[in-house]
Protein backbone atom coordinates (compact mmCIF):
# COMPACT_ATOMS: atom_id res chain seq x y z
CA UNK A 1 0.00 0.00 0.00
CA UNK A 2 1.05 3.35 -1.12
CA UNK A 3 2.44 5.34 1.97
CA UNK A 4 0.47 8.35 2.55
CA UNK A 5 2.36 11.73 2.06
CA UNK A 6 2.86 14.26 4.80
CA UNK A 7 4.11 18.08 4.30
CA UNK A 8 5.72 20.28 6.93
CA UNK A 9 5.20 23.91 5.61
CA UNK A 10 6.76 26.19 5.59
CA UNK A 11 8.63 25.60 1.64
CA UNK A 12 12.21 26.01 3.82
CA UNK A 13 13.01 22.66 4.71
CA UNK A 14 15.33 23.08 7.89
CA UNK A 15 17.35 20.05 9.06
CA UNK A 16 16.70 18.22 12.05
CA UNK A 17 20.03 18.76 13.92
CA UNK A 18 19.27 21.20 17.08
CA UNK A 19 20.45 24.42 16.00
CA UNK A 20 21.32 26.93 19.00
CA UNK A 21 23.26 29.44 17.57
CA UNK A 22 21.59 33.38 16.12
CA UNK A 23 22.01 35.15 19.15
CA UNK A 24 20.53 32.02 21.86
CA UNK A 25 19.39 33.63 24.97
CA UNK A 26 21.84 32.50 27.93
CA UNK A 27 20.13 29.82 30.43
CA UNK A 28 20.63 32.21 33.45
CA UNK A 29 18.67 34.72 31.53
CA UNK A 30 15.07 33.64 31.95
CA UNK A 31 13.69 30.25 33.39
CA UNK A 32 10.42 28.67 32.66
CA UNK A 33 9.13 29.94 36.02
CA UNK A 34 9.94 33.41 35.13
CA UNK A 35 7.68 33.13 32.01
CA UNK A 36 5.42 30.89 33.36
CA UNK A 37 4.03 34.14 35.74
CA UNK A 38 3.43 35.86 32.38
CA UNK A 39 1.33 33.46 30.61
CA UNK A 40 -2.29 33.29 30.17
CA UNK A 41 -3.94 29.74 31.36
CA UNK A 42 -7.34 28.85 31.55
CA UNK A 43 -7.98 25.21 31.63
CA UNK A 44 -11.83 25.36 32.02
CA UNK A 45 -13.15 22.70 29.66
CA UNK A 46 -15.44 24.11 26.95
CA UNK A 47 -18.95 23.51 27.65
CA UNK A 48 -21.89 23.15 25.29
CA UNK A 49 -24.08 26.36 25.66
CA UNK A 50 -27.74 26.45 24.37
CA UNK A 51 -28.92 28.09 21.20
CA UNK A 52 -27.46 28.13 18.02
CA UNK A 53 -23.79 29.87 17.70
CA UNK A 54 -24.14 32.24 14.33
CA UNK A 55 -20.58 33.52 14.92
CA UNK A 56 -16.76 32.49 16.30
CA UNK A 57 -15.83 36.42 15.89
CA UNK A 58 -15.67 36.64 19.63
CA UNK A 59 -13.34 33.78 19.91
CA UNK A 60 -10.98 34.71 17.17
CA UNK A 61 -10.73 38.46 18.37
CA UNK A 62 -9.08 37.32 21.42
CA UNK A 63 -6.59 34.50 19.65
CA UNK A 64 -5.56 37.04 16.24
CA UNK A 65 -3.57 39.84 17.82
CA UNK A 66 -1.24 37.14 19.06
CA UNK A 67 -0.53 35.62 15.55
CA UNK A 68 2.69 36.57 13.78
CA UNK A 69 4.13 35.98 10.76
CA UNK A 70 7.86 34.31 10.54
CA UNK A 71 9.86 34.99 7.96
CA UNK A 72 13.21 32.51 7.99
CA UNK A 73 15.95 32.43 5.90
CA UNK A 74 19.13 30.50 5.28
CA UNK A 75 22.08 31.02 3.43
CA UNK A 76 23.37 27.99 1.36
CA UNK A 77 26.45 27.69 -0.30
CA UNK A 78 25.76 26.22 -3.82
CA UNK A 79 27.18 22.51 -4.97
CA UNK A 80 28.86 22.64 -8.62
CA UNK A 81 27.04 19.76 -10.85
CA UNK A 82 29.77 17.52 -12.45
CA UNK A 83 27.97 16.41 -14.99
CA UNK A 84 25.99 19.79 -16.38
CA UNK A 85 29.98 20.83 -16.40
CA UNK A 86 31.04 17.37 -18.21
CA UNK A 87 28.12 18.03 -21.23
CA UNK A 88 29.09 21.84 -21.36
CA UNK A 89 32.92 20.81 -21.88
CA UNK A 90 32.04 17.97 -24.76
CA UNK A 91 30.07 20.72 -26.56
CA UNK A 92 32.62 24.15 -25.98
CA UNK A 93 36.44 22.36 -25.85
CA UNK A 94 38.05 25.69 -25.42
CA UNK A 95 36.10 26.27 -22.16
CA UNK A 96 39.30 26.78 -19.83
CA UNK A 97 39.99 24.24 -17.32
CA UNK A 98 38.94 26.77 -14.46
CA UNK A 99 36.45 28.18 -15.78
CA UNK A 100 33.59 26.40 -13.64
CA UNK A 101 35.93 26.49 -10.12
CA UNK A 102 36.04 30.69 -10.54
CA UNK A 103 32.36 30.78 -11.54
CA UNK A 104 31.42 28.64 -8.72
CA UNK A 105 33.43 30.24 -5.93
CA UNK A 106 32.09 31.32 -3.38
CA UNK A 107 28.71 31.04 -4.81
CA UNK A 108 25.93 31.42 -2.20
CA UNK A 109 21.51 31.52 -2.39
CA UNK A 110 19.32 31.97 -0.20
CA UNK A 111 16.53 29.90 0.65
CA UNK A 112 13.57 32.00 2.43
CA UNK A 113 10.52 30.20 4.31
CA UNK A 114 7.16 32.05 5.52
CA UNK A 115 5.45 30.65 8.54
CA UNK A 116 3.43 31.85 11.42
CA UNK A 117 3.86 32.19 15.24
CA UNK A 118 2.12 32.67 18.35
CA UNK A 119 2.83 35.05 21.04
CA UNK A 120 2.74 33.39 24.74
CA UNK A 121 3.91 36.30 26.63
CA UNK A 122 3.38 39.84 26.89
CA UNK A 123 7.73 40.87 26.60
CA UNK A 124 7.95 38.71 23.31
CA UNK A 125 8.29 35.19 23.61
CA UNK A 126 6.55 32.98 20.41
CA UNK A 127 5.82 29.86 20.36
CA UNK A 128 6.47 28.09 16.60
CA UNK A 129 7.78 25.02 15.25
CA UNK A 130 11.71 23.81 14.53
CA UNK A 131 10.95 23.38 10.93
CA UNK A 132 9.98 26.78 10.56
CA UNK A 133 13.11 28.65 12.45
CA UNK A 134 15.04 25.62 13.71
CA UNK A 135 18.18 26.02 11.39
CA UNK A 136 17.79 29.73 9.79
CA UNK A 137 20.22 32.17 10.02
CA UNK A 138 18.05 34.81 10.06
CA UNK A 139 14.25 35.22 11.83
CA UNK A 140 11.97 38.21 11.67
CA UNK A 141 8.96 38.82 12.81
CA UNK A 142 5.53 41.18 11.54
CA UNK A 143 3.16 41.86 13.90
CA UNK A 144 -0.75 42.31 13.02
CA UNK A 145 -1.09 45.05 14.97
CA UNK A 146 1.79 47.54 13.34
CA UNK A 147 3.68 47.16 9.69
CA UNK A 148 7.29 47.13 12.41
CA UNK A 149 9.34 44.10 11.09
CA UNK A 150 11.11 42.53 14.42
CA UNK A 151 14.47 40.79 14.36
CA UNK A 152 13.86 37.08 16.62
CA UNK A 153 16.44 35.16 18.74
CA UNK A 154 16.22 31.72 18.66
CA UNK A 155 15.70 30.42 22.48
CA UNK A 156 15.56 27.30 21.76
CA UNK A 157 14.71 24.29 19.72
CA UNK A 158 13.48 20.69 19.26
CA UNK A 159 13.64 19.01 16.51
CA UNK A 160 12.08 15.63 17.65
CA UNK A 161 8.60 17.25 18.60
CA UNK A 162 9.04 20.04 15.64
CA UNK A 163 8.73 22.86 18.53
CA UNK A 164 10.68 25.92 18.60
CA UNK A 165 10.71 29.10 21.07
CA UNK A 166 11.93 32.86 19.94
CA UNK A 167 11.52 36.00 21.49
CA UNK A 168 11.16 39.58 20.06
CA UNK A 169 12.47 42.54 21.85
CA UNK A 170 9.50 44.34 22.72
CA UNK A 171 6.78 44.90 25.48
CA UNK A 172 2.67 44.90 26.05
CA UNK A 173 2.61 42.53 23.12
CA UNK A 174 -0.83 40.83 22.81
CA UNK A 175 -0.31 37.22 24.38
CA UNK A 176 -3.32 33.84 23.57
CA UNK A 177 -4.69 32.50 26.33
CA UNK A 178 -3.36 28.53 26.39
CA UNK A 179 -6.18 26.20 26.91
CA UNK A 180 -5.83 22.54 28.72
CA UNK A 181 -5.50 19.59 25.30
CA UNK A 182 -5.76 16.98 27.47
CA UNK A 183 -9.34 17.92 28.15
CA UNK A 184 -10.42 17.91 24.31
CA UNK A 185 -12.59 15.41 22.74
CA UNK A 186 -13.77 14.27 18.68
CA UNK A 187 -16.18 16.48 17.52
CA UNK A 188 -15.40 19.87 19.57
CA UNK A 189 -14.72 22.43 17.44
CA UNK A 190 -11.22 24.02 15.99
CA UNK A 191 -9.84 26.90 14.51
CA UNK A 192 -6.58 27.09 12.78
CA UNK A 193 -5.06 30.69 12.50
CA UNK A 194 -2.14 31.67 10.78
CA UNK A 195 -1.08 32.73 7.55
CA UNK A 196 -1.45 30.23 4.71
CA UNK A 197 0.16 30.77 0.88
CA UNK A 198 1.28 34.45 2.61
CA UNK A 199 -2.57 35.66 3.33
CA UNK A 200 -2.40 37.15 6.74
CA UNK A 201 -4.50 36.51 9.69
CA UNK A 202 -6.21 33.93 7.91
CA UNK A 203 -8.75 31.77 9.82
CA UNK A 204 -10.46 28.47 9.11
CA UNK A 205 -12.92 26.23 11.03
CA UNK A 206 -13.14 22.56 11.42
CA UNK A 207 -13.67 20.12 14.03
CA UNK A 208 -11.40 17.49 16.21
CA UNK A 209 -10.87 14.97 14.51
CA UNK A 210 -8.72 12.80 16.67
CA UNK A 211 -6.17 12.63 19.49
CA UNK A 212 -3.49 11.01 20.07
CA UNK A 213 -2.34 10.42 16.55
CA UNK A 214 1.13 8.67 16.58
CA UNK A 215 3.44 6.17 14.35
CA UNK A 216 2.86 8.71 11.73
CA UNK A 217 6.80 9.22 10.55
CA UNK A 218 6.22 13.42 10.45
CA UNK A 219 8.93 13.95 12.39
CA UNK A 220 11.93 11.50 11.91
CA UNK A 221 12.92 9.84 15.24
CA UNK A 222 10.55 11.85 16.58
CA UNK A 223 7.68 11.86 19.49
CA UNK A 224 4.22 12.26 18.29
CA UNK A 225 0.89 12.62 19.71
CA UNK A 226 -0.62 14.88 17.25
CA UNK A 227 -4.12 16.22 17.30
CA UNK A 228 -6.29 15.59 14.38
CA UNK A 229 -8.80 17.94 12.70
CA UNK A 230 -9.72 19.28 9.31
CA UNK A 231 -9.74 22.79 10.03
CA UNK A 232 -8.19 23.93 6.93
CA UNK A 233 -3.89 24.17 6.91
CA UNK A 234 -1.90 25.00 4.38
CA UNK A 235 1.62 26.36 3.93
CA UNK A 236 2.07 28.81 6.15
CA UNK A 237 -0.26 27.44 8.65
CA UNK A 238 3.02 26.00 10.38
CA UNK A 239 3.51 27.48 13.84
CA UNK A 240 0.36 29.65 13.91
CA UNK A 241 -2.59 28.62 16.80
CA UNK A 242 -4.97 25.84 16.53
CA UNK A 243 -7.58 27.59 19.25
CA UNK A 244 -10.80 26.75 20.68
CA UNK A 245 -14.58 27.59 20.55
CA UNK A 246 -13.21 29.86 23.35
CA UNK A 247 -9.78 31.15 21.35
CA UNK A 248 -7.91 29.43 23.88
CA UNK A 249 -4.69 27.84 22.25
CA UNK A 250 -4.42 24.19 22.02
CA UNK A 251 -2.33 23.23 19.58
CA UNK A 252 0.23 24.28 17.11
CA UNK A 253 -0.75 23.34 13.31
CA UNK A 254 2.45 22.00 12.02
CA UNK A 255 1.57 19.03 9.06
CA UNK A 256 -1.08 17.78 6.70
CA UNK A 257 -1.58 14.65 4.89
CA UNK A 258 -2.15 16.07 1.13
CA UNK A 259 -1.86 13.54 -1.32
CA UNK A 260 -0.83 14.43 -4.99
CA UNK A 261 -1.74 17.85 -4.86
CA UNK A 262 0.27 18.99 -1.66
CA UNK A 263 -2.81 21.30 -0.66
CA UNK A 264 -5.16 20.52 2.05
CA UNK A 265 -7.67 17.93 1.95
CA UNK A 266 -9.21 18.20 6.02
CA UNK A 267 -6.18 15.98 7.25
CA UNK A 268 -4.07 18.06 9.46
CA UNK A 269 -1.91 17.81 12.49
CA UNK A 270 -1.33 19.81 15.42
CA UNK A 271 1.22 19.44 18.29
CA UNK A 272 -1.29 19.48 21.59
CA UNK A 273 -0.55 22.64 23.23
CA UNK A 274 0.29 21.11 27.26
CA UNK A 275 3.30 19.19 25.51
CA UNK A 276 4.64 22.65 23.57
CA UNK A 277 4.63 24.31 26.61
CA UNK A 278 6.13 21.33 28.69
CA UNK A 279 8.51 21.56 25.46
CA UNK A 280 9.07 25.33 26.16
CA UNK A 281 9.72 25.00 29.72
CA UNK A 282 12.60 22.00 29.25
CA UNK A 283 13.95 24.75 26.69
CA UNK A 284 14.55 27.42 28.88
CA UNK A 285 15.15 25.72 32.13
CA UNK A 286 17.49 23.45 29.96
CA UNK A 287 19.90 26.08 28.53
CA UNK A 288 17.45 25.78 25.31
CA UNK A 289 18.05 21.99 25.05
CA UNK A 290 15.43 19.09 25.82
CA UNK A 291 16.78 16.59 28.03
CA UNK A 292 14.80 13.15 28.09
CA UNK A 293 14.63 10.06 30.33
CA UNK A 294 16.36 6.71 29.30
CA UNK A 295 15.44 3.40 30.02
CA UNK A 296 17.30 0.81 28.27
CA UNK A 297 15.29 -1.60 26.72
CA UNK A 298 13.32 -2.47 23.36
CA UNK A 299 9.64 -3.06 23.85
CA UNK A 300 6.67 -4.56 21.37
CA UNK A 301 2.98 -4.55 21.83
CA UNK A 302 1.38 -7.58 22.82
CA UNK A 303 -1.35 -9.63 20.67
CA UNK A 304 -4.06 -11.99 22.09
CA UNK A 305 -1.69 -14.70 21.74
CA UNK A 306 1.25 -12.96 23.84
CA UNK A 307 -1.57 -12.08 26.24
CA UNK A 308 -2.79 -15.74 26.92
CA UNK A 309 0.45 -16.95 27.02
CA UNK A 310 1.10 -14.13 29.72
CA UNK A 311 -2.18 -14.75 31.75
CA UNK A 312 -3.91 -11.89 30.58
CA UNK A 313 -7.56 -11.35 29.72
CA UNK A 314 -6.89 -8.22 27.75
CA UNK A 315 -3.53 -6.68 25.47
CA UNK A 316 -2.87 -3.74 27.79
CA UNK A 317 0.24 -3.17 28.31
CA UNK A 318 3.77 -3.51 26.10
CA UNK A 319 6.05 -6.02 27.01
CA UNK A 320 9.90 -5.97 27.44
CA UNK A 321 11.67 -8.07 24.71
CA UNK A 322 15.43 -7.12 25.44
CA UNK A 323 17.05 -4.85 28.56
CA UNK A 324 20.47 -3.25 27.51
CA UNK A 325 23.76 -3.92 29.17
CA UNK A 326 24.74 -1.14 31.82
CA UNK A 327 21.27 0.64 31.49
CA UNK A 328 18.91 1.63 34.22
CA UNK A 329 16.43 -1.08 33.51
CA UNK A 330 19.18 -3.57 34.13
CA UNK A 331 20.46 -1.79 37.51
CA UNK A 332 16.32 -1.62 38.93
CA UNK A 333 16.42 -5.71 37.94
CA UNK A 334 14.06 -5.27 35.00
CA UNK A 335 13.93 -8.43 32.68
CA UNK A 336 12.84 -9.50 29.41
CA UNK A 337 9.13 -10.52 29.11
CA UNK A 338 8.46 -8.19 31.96
CA UNK A 339 4.81 -7.06 30.81
CA UNK A 340 5.04 -3.08 31.75
CA UNK A 341 1.39 -2.11 32.60
CA UNK A 342 1.90 1.20 34.52
CA UNK A 343 4.27 4.16 34.89
CA UNK A 344 4.33 6.86 37.15
CA UNK A 345 0.70 5.72 38.26
CA UNK A 346 -0.82 5.77 34.94
CA UNK A 347 -1.99 3.14 33.00
CA UNK A 348 0.48 2.01 29.90
CA UNK A 349 -1.54 1.89 26.78
CA UNK A 350 1.13 1.60 23.85
CA UNK A 351 4.77 1.62 23.15
CA UNK A 352 4.47 5.21 21.58
CA UNK A 353 2.64 6.43 24.75
CA UNK A 354 5.38 4.66 27.57
CA UNK A 355 8.08 6.27 24.76
CA UNK A 356 6.22 9.75 24.86
CA UNK A 357 5.90 9.53 28.86
CA UNK A 358 9.67 8.51 29.60
CA UNK A 359 10.72 11.24 27.22
CA UNK A 360 8.73 13.66 29.35
CA UNK A 361 10.65 12.86 32.26
CA UNK A 362 13.73 14.28 33.81
CA UNK A 363 16.88 12.34 33.44
CA UNK A 364 17.93 11.21 37.25
CA UNK A 365 14.23 10.99 37.67
CA UNK A 366 13.37 8.05 40.21
CA UNK A 367 10.08 6.99 37.70
CA UNK A 368 7.91 3.73 38.88
CA UNK A 369 7.03 1.28 36.77
CA UNK A 370 3.92 -1.51 37.49
CA UNK A 371 5.31 -4.69 35.96
CA UNK A 372 3.49 -8.31 35.75
CA UNK A 373 6.26 -10.98 36.01
CA UNK A 374 5.08 -14.95 35.58
CA UNK A 375 1.36 -13.35 36.66
CA UNK A 376 2.44 -11.63 39.12
CA UNK A 377 2.18 -7.95 39.60
CA UNK A 378 5.35 -6.40 40.85
CA UNK A 379 6.52 -2.48 41.32
CA UNK A 380 10.24 -1.40 40.16
CA UNK A 381 11.97 2.27 41.17
CA UNK A 382 14.24 3.21 38.22
CA UNK A 383 16.32 5.97 38.07
CA UNK A 384 16.20 7.21 34.45
CA UNK A 385 19.02 7.96 32.42
CA UNK A 386 19.89 10.80 30.22
CA UNK A 387 18.91 9.78 27.08
CA UNK A 388 21.76 11.72 24.91
CA UNK A 389 24.58 9.78 26.94
CA UNK A 390 23.36 6.32 26.55
CA UNK A 391 23.34 3.61 24.03
CA UNK A 392 21.77 0.56 24.05
CA UNK A 393 23.70 -2.45 24.24
CA UNK A 394 22.90 -6.47 23.88
CA UNK A 395 22.71 -8.02 27.13
CA UNK A 396 25.01 -11.48 27.80
CA UNK A 397 25.09 -14.57 29.22
CA UNK A 398 27.57 -17.00 30.19
CA UNK A 399 27.99 -19.99 27.45
CA UNK A 400 27.62 -23.17 28.70
CA UNK A 401 27.81 -26.82 26.80
CA UNK A 402 24.81 -28.94 25.72
CA UNK A 403 23.99 -31.81 23.08
CA UNK A 404 21.69 -30.87 20.74
CA UNK A 405 18.07 -33.14 20.32
CA UNK A 406 17.05 -33.91 16.69
CA UNK A 407 13.09 -34.18 17.81
CA UNK A 408 10.94 -30.95 17.36
CA UNK A 409 11.40 -28.64 20.42
CA UNK A 410 8.25 -27.73 19.62
CA UNK A 411 5.29 -28.05 16.39
CA UNK A 412 7.63 -28.19 12.88
CA UNK A 413 10.65 -26.74 14.88
CA UNK A 414 14.12 -28.15 14.35
CA UNK A 415 17.00 -26.42 16.83
CA UNK A 416 20.57 -26.98 17.72
CA UNK A 417 23.73 -25.97 19.89
CA UNK A 418 25.62 -22.72 18.67
CA UNK A 419 28.51 -24.11 18.01
CA UNK A 420 31.37 -21.79 16.46
CA UNK A 421 30.78 -22.55 13.03
CA UNK A 422 27.32 -21.55 13.10
CA UNK A 423 28.10 -18.42 14.80
CA UNK A 424 30.67 -17.47 12.34
CA UNK A 425 27.60 -18.22 9.55
CA UNK A 426 25.57 -16.13 11.40
CA UNK A 427 28.19 -13.00 12.39
CA UNK A 428 27.22 -13.99 16.45
CA UNK A 429 29.62 -11.99 18.63
CA UNK A 430 30.05 -13.82 22.12
CA UNK A 431 27.16 -11.64 23.65
CA UNK A 432 24.68 -13.85 22.08
CA UNK A 433 24.10 -16.87 23.60
CA UNK A 434 21.19 -19.49 22.98
CA UNK A 435 20.34 -22.52 20.62
CA UNK A 436 19.86 -21.78 16.64
CA UNK A 437 16.79 -22.78 14.42
CA UNK A 438 17.32 -25.52 12.47
CA UNK A 439 14.16 -25.97 10.58
CA UNK A 440 10.69 -24.84 10.37
CA UNK A 441 8.05 -26.36 8.56
CA UNK A 442 5.52 -24.02 6.54
CA UNK A 443 2.10 -23.18 8.15
CA UNK A 444 2.75 -24.64 11.56
CA UNK A 445 1.72 -22.17 14.46
CA UNK A 446 5.54 -21.23 14.93
CA UNK A 447 5.80 -19.72 11.65
CA UNK A 448 2.87 -17.93 11.79
CA UNK A 449 4.54 -16.14 14.72
CA UNK A 450 7.39 -15.37 13.42
CA UNK A 451 10.02 -17.65 14.17
CA UNK A 452 12.22 -18.31 10.80
CA UNK A 453 15.77 -20.67 10.47
CA UNK A 454 19.02 -19.01 11.48
CA UNK A 455 17.19 -17.21 14.70
CA UNK A 456 18.52 -17.64 17.85
CA UNK A 457 16.14 -18.83 20.42
CA UNK A 458 17.61 -16.55 23.56
CA UNK A 459 15.23 -17.54 26.22
CA UNK A 460 12.13 -20.25 26.07
CA UNK A 461 9.49 -19.47 28.66
CA UNK A 462 11.23 -16.45 30.00
CA UNK A 463 13.70 -18.69 30.93
CA UNK A 464 17.80 -18.38 29.57
CA UNK A 465 18.45 -21.57 27.15
CA UNK A 466 22.27 -22.09 26.26
CA UNK A 467 21.51 -25.40 24.95
CA UNK A 468 19.14 -27.38 22.90
CA UNK A 469 18.97 -29.83 25.86
CA UNK A 470 17.91 -27.04 28.50
CA UNK A 471 15.12 -26.07 26.31
CA UNK A 472 13.81 -29.39 25.07
CA UNK A 473 13.84 -29.49 29.38
CA UNK A 474 11.76 -26.51 29.73
CA UNK A 475 9.26 -27.16 26.75
CA UNK A 476 8.15 -30.65 28.24
CA UNK A 477 7.59 -29.50 31.70
CA UNK A 478 5.37 -26.81 29.79
CA UNK A 479 1.27 -26.88 30.37
CA UNK A 480 0.08 -23.67 29.59
CA UNK A 481 -1.27 -22.89 25.97
CA UNK A 482 1.08 -20.49 24.56
CA UNK A 483 4.94 -20.89 24.86
CA UNK A 484 7.01 -17.42 24.91
CA UNK A 485 10.43 -17.42 23.03
CA UNK A 486 12.36 -14.39 22.94
CA UNK A 487 14.81 -14.72 19.38
CA UNK A 488 17.67 -12.90 18.14
CA UNK A 489 17.99 -12.16 14.71
CA UNK A 490 19.62 -9.04 12.10
CA UNK A 491 20.98 -7.21 15.49
CA UNK A 492 17.99 -7.09 17.77
CA UNK A 493 15.93 -9.49 20.24
CA UNK A 494 12.02 -9.96 20.11
CA UNK A 495 9.50 -12.09 21.87
CA UNK A 496 7.04 -14.37 20.10
CA UNK A 497 4.02 -15.98 21.22
CA UNK A 498 4.01 -19.51 20.18
CA UNK A 499 0.32 -21.19 20.58
CA UNK A 500 0.87 -25.07 21.43
CA UNK A 501 -2.82 -25.73 21.75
Amino acid sequence: MKQPSFSLFPTLALSGLLVMGLNSVRADEMKFADLQKKLMVDKTPVTPEGGVVTSYAPALKKAMPAIVTIFASKKITQTRNTQQEELFRRMFPDVPENFFEEQGRGAERKEEGLGSGTIISPDGYILTNNHVVGDADEIKVSLNSDRKEYKAELIGADPQTDVALIKIDAKDLPSITIGDSSTLQVGDIAMAVGNPLGLKQTATLGIISAVGRSDLNIVENGYENFIQTDAAINRGNSGGALVDANGRLIGIPTAIQSGLSGGNIGIGFAIPSNMALNIVERLLDGGGVVKRGFLGVFLREIDPNMAKALGREDSNGVLVAEVGDKTPAEAAGMKPGDLIIGYNGKPVESMQQLRLDISNTAPGTDAEFQVVRRGEETKLKVKLGDLDDNELAATSTSKSPGVAKEEDLIEGVIVADLDEETRTSLQLDETVQGIVVKSVKDNVPAAEAGLRPGMVITQVDQTDVNTAAEAHAIVEKFEADVLLLQVYAAGRRDILAVPLK
